[in-house]
């Protein structure tokens, strides 16, 4: 009596469970440091290159993907630009340059417990400027706003570059503390040939509050079941 052997495979087990990074609306309100690379000619204002500290504001939105990787879209209204001490070989006289500017940086950050690295694009839009001279002993000084363009002497509406840092949280029940210290590295020559590329280091302290619905976190399962056909008298030779 030709007997078939029993054969089933049961699998349940591919239950795919993703515990996403909380969800956070950041806010932040702060004073930061911002500076002015000046390419090719950056080597020699050295010595007469100067940060400008200005106000930033704005929110981001820490939507998580998986357990490690979240997405943190930013936006911010930041007031930047540099300073040149007097008789520098630019423009021979204090100089203060500002500009008020919309970044939009998207980053995605990597957790590591209470720590974090991120990193991504950001696109720049300065609504505008100003440009304020100190007289010395050769030149007057002054104030004039600043003209765009993409002629030499006007400046450029729009940039572009990548920020990258890292983080540390310091988390609450229901809200948590962000310390956040970020390079900012600009590719647009702001100045339309005149070598001048927003680049600076910047720290932000942002306040944040668990939002309630993660648009990205969605825990997904799957169950799956293969059998085969057997002979049950073998599967219970008693019955």
């Amino acid at each position: 009596m030709k007997k078939q052997f029993l054969l089933l495979i049961t699998i349940a087990a591919f239950t795919g469970k993703t515990m996403a990074q909380e969800t956070f609306m950041d806010v932040v309100i702060n004073y930061t440091p911002t500076s002015i690379n000046y390419g090719d000619n950056n080597r020699e204002l050295k010595d007469f290159k100067k940060g400008y500290w200005g106000l930033q504001a704005g929110a981001s939105f820490q939507a998580g993907i998986s357990e490690y990787l979240s997405l943190v879209p930013e936006l911010y209204f930041v007031m930047k630009g540099g300073r040149l001490e007097n008789n520098n070989p630019l423009t021979g006289q204090e100089t203060k340059i500002r500009f008020n500017t919309l970044d939009l940086p998207v980053m995605a950050r990597l957790h590591l417990s209470n720590l974090y690295v991120n990193a991504g694009p950001v696109l720049s839009y300065n609504l505008g400027g100003r440009i304020k001279t100190e007289s010395n002993d050769l030149l007057p000084g002054g104030k004039s706003k600043m003209e765009f363009g993409s002629e030499l002497g006007t400046y450029s509406r729009w940039d572009a570059g990548l920020q990258f840092g890292m983080g540390y949280e310091f988390k609450f029940k229901k809200s948590r503390l962000l310390l956040d210290l970020r390079y900012h590295y600009g590719m647009v020559d702001i100045g339309n040939g005149a070598d001048m590329y927003n680049r600076y280091f910047n720290m932000n302290i942002l306040l944040s509050k668990k939002w309630k619905k993660n648009p990205l976190g969605k825990k997904k399962s799957r169950d799956v079941a293969f059998w085969e056909p057997y002979d049950e008298q073998l599967a219970n030779p008693l019955k």
